[in-house]
């Protein structure tokens, strides 16, 4: 997918110049484009201004703004609508495109006027977009004239959440490892391939159990669906998983998606299929990926998971052993818009989120009940599908990994957090929503990376 759609993203408000150039000039004076500007990115707008400084005027003056590539590749052309330039005057123009440019790369900008009797006017002005950046990170074009301008994220539960004021603290630490108990992770998708967790006591491809887990060349984690080593072979992936996966650590890059805890390691764990579903019979498998998860090394627990039916209570006790182990496991409530809690959500052990929309009312899909812990973003979120598609996704699914990215971002500035410790700053630090105190359909409130991530530091 090009990132040239009429998105919901956040507007760049960053106007810089590059002085244009004269083409038309006659013994009279000159006209010239002056001030040539990028004024926002969503949509992509330009602005200039149009001198004339000559005794002559011009009616019905057409012109169009074209956008290309660094390769020459034409990526919009925008129509600038007629206009009429006195005689003495400058005129200030604004152009804008139906499309957001969110794409990190280098372009260029040429306007052109058309004065009538083949007199042209033109400027161009050269610029890139970098990607979405991290505290401490390099700064941008130290000495050179190109503008730059900067992604903002397309997720607009980052802001909500607070995530970047936790930045400042941390993005996060490759010790951290959360298991994506999920549909599987596409790490074709460059923004997700060095969030990967690496089993370092496994030799890829040698066929070998060098680590004794039972688990033969386990080194990014294991698919359970079809019993080998990789997410990408055998059966085809659902995009769930990638979705969830990029919510909680998609890496700065081309495109402008990054994750709430951008620095950790994701353990990717398989267990849902082609359809992004289970079966009755899977319980024991699902039990065996949990124990995986636990045993490898995870420190939390994705489980963007539903069942529609009770489990077997060997299942529980798996999530309970995972809770004892010191692994904290975070659930969904369910996409139903019922009054309970689906299992394993449900459970005593497992942190139950619901979502929150963009109004900061709870979603229509959003189950609730008394195990509702917290809530965050998950209706129309923006995040990867398979391939390394840009889509919006809505769904309790898609607001858990916000909270297990918090809880991460946690853990990477306190390590020694026991999960008793780390829930109840995440419940106290919570913006309380709805009516006063925890309530069926907010829990605590909407989760606060930046307070809770302060107070694990002891601030």
């Amino acid at each position: 997918m090009t990132w040239l759609r009429a998105a919901c993203l956040a507007a760049v408000a960053l106007l810089a110049v590059w002085p244009g150039f004269a083409v038309y000039a006659d013994s009279q004076g000159a006209i010239r484009i002056a001030n040539l500007t990028v004024s926002d990115l969503s949509p992509l707008e330009i602005s200039f201004d149009v001198q004339n400084d000559g005794q002559q005027g011009f009616v019905g003056v057409r012109g169009a703004v074209v956008l290309s590539e660094s390769t020459g590749s034409a990526v919009d052309q925008i129509a600038v609508a007629a206009f009429s330039l006195p005689a003495g005057t400058t005129v200030r123009i604004r152009a804008a495109g139906r499309w957001e440019l969110q794409l990190a790369g280098t372009y260029l900008i040429d306007a052109t006027l058309d004065l009538g009797a083949g007199a042209l006017v033109s400027a161009s002005l050269p610029f890139r977009i970098a990607p979405i950046e991290l505290p401490r990170a390099r700064a941008l074009d130290a000495g050179s004239k190109i503008l730059t301008l900067v992604q903002e994220p397309a997720n607009w539960g980052l802001d909500r959440v607070g995530a970047r004021d936790a930045w400042a603290l941390s993005h996060g630490s490759p010790d951290v490892v959360v298991a994506v108990i999920d549909s599987g992770i596409d790490s074709t998708i460059p923004q997700l391939q060095g969030s990967l967790w690496v089993n370092e006591d496994e030799v890829a491809g040698n066929g070998i159990d060098d680590d004794r887990n039972g688990y033969i060349d386990d080194v990014n984690g294991w698919d359970f669906r079809d019993n080998d080593a990789s997410s990408l072979s055998g059966t085809p992936l659902h995009g769930h998983g990638t979705g969830v996966a990029a919510i909680l650590a998609a890496r700065p890059g081309r495109y402008p998606i990054v994750g709430i805890a951008p620095g950790i390691r994701l353990m990717d764990v398989r267990f849902l299929d082609s359809s992004n579903s289970f079966r009755s019979s899977d319980w024991k498998t699902f039990s065996r990926a949990v124990d995986y998860a636990v045993n490898n090394g995870a420190d939390l627990i994705n489980l963007s998971i539903y069942a529609n039916g009770k489990p077997p209570g060997s299942f529980e006790q798996t999530i309970a052993n995972a809770r004892a182990q010191g692994v904290i496991v975070v659930g969904i409530s369910g996409n139903q818009g019922g009054e309970d809690v689906m299992y394993p959500g449900c459970y005593e052990s497992v942190l139950a989120v619901s979502s929150l929309s963009p109004s900061e009312s709870l979603s229509s899909f959003s189950n609730r009940g008394a195990e509702v812990d917290v809530c965050a973003p998950g209706d129309g979120v923006a995040t990867f599908t398979t391939g390394g598609r840009v889509v919006l996704q809505s769904g309790t699914s898609f607001a858990a990994p916000h909270v297990t990215g918090i809880l991460a971002l946690m853990l990477s500035v306190d390590p020694t957090l026991d999960p008793v410790r780390a829930i109840e700053i995440l419940e106290t630090t919570a913006i309380d929503l709805g009516a006063r105190g925890r309530d069926g359909g907010f829990g605590y409130g909407l989760v606060n990376a930046a307070a809770a991530v302060l107070t694990a530091l002891g601030r």
